[in-house]
């Protein structure tokens, strides 16, 4: 099997998983209980010198971070429906979700997260902290304004940007205590209950 990926459950390889759920591409699992002194470790390292999850090997080939995983497998295994073309009207829609469901708004909540718990290193300022909830309850509102009259982001229906921003609403759902919308919660039930979604999220927590 050519494909192995690197996964530890509640973390940023649950949209790698998900999206080879749905693609129905076969890979072999290394799933990891997340600890932060093995990923640091020379022994993972040797793995992903970032010591990080996910790290996806396509044969001899490491491929880091989740959304460039992502784009990754859709370029070379598809054509898939979850993959956008800039020759298609909701291009430019589907890579912003695609990439700001991490920069715009995962990496606030991981930092906001760190800082509650008075994780190294994610200690911040009070006034840095609501910086970040600031950014995330942002987002949060433009995607309430994006998702009016539509199941998913984009009209045509679900894809990859739809796995990249549900793995951010789970990891908000369930790390920090923010509010969602009526319209975000029916949207963020929708994705978790596509049958992908339900067999990578099986070992994680989602409620």
């Amino acid at each position: 099997m050519s494909l192995t990926l690197y996964h530890s459950p509640g973390t940023r390889s649950i949209r790698v998983r998900w999206l080879l759920e749905e693609m129905e591409i076969p890979f072999e699992l290394k799933s990891i209980k997340y600890d932060g002194k093995y990923f640091a470790s020379d022994e993972f390292r040797a793995i992903n010198p970032m010591g990080k999850v996910p790290a996806l090997f396509d044969g001899d080939q490491l491929v880091v971070e989740s959304i460039a995983i992502m784009e990754y497998l859709l370029n070379k295994f598809g054509p898939s429906s979850l993959n956008v073309g800039p020759e298609e009207k909701e291009y430019a829609t589907y890579l912003q979700w695609l990439h700001m469901a991490e920069g715009g708004m995962a990496n606030y909540i991981a930092v906001s997260f760190g800082n509650k718990f008075d994780m190294d290193p994610y200690k911040v300022s009070e006034g840095y902290d609501a910086y970040c909830r600031y950014q995330i309850e942002k987002a949060l509102g433009f995607l309430e304004s994006q998702l009016q009259g539509k199941e998913y982001l984009l009209q045509r229906g679900f894809s990859a940007a739809d796995i990249s921003l549900g793995y951010t609403l789970f990891f908000a759902k369930t790390c920090i205590d923010v509010e969602f919308t009526d319209t975000v919660t029916q949207y963020y039930k929708r994705l978790m209950s596509r049958p992908a979604a339900l067999v990578t999220m099986a070992d994680v927590k989602t409620s």
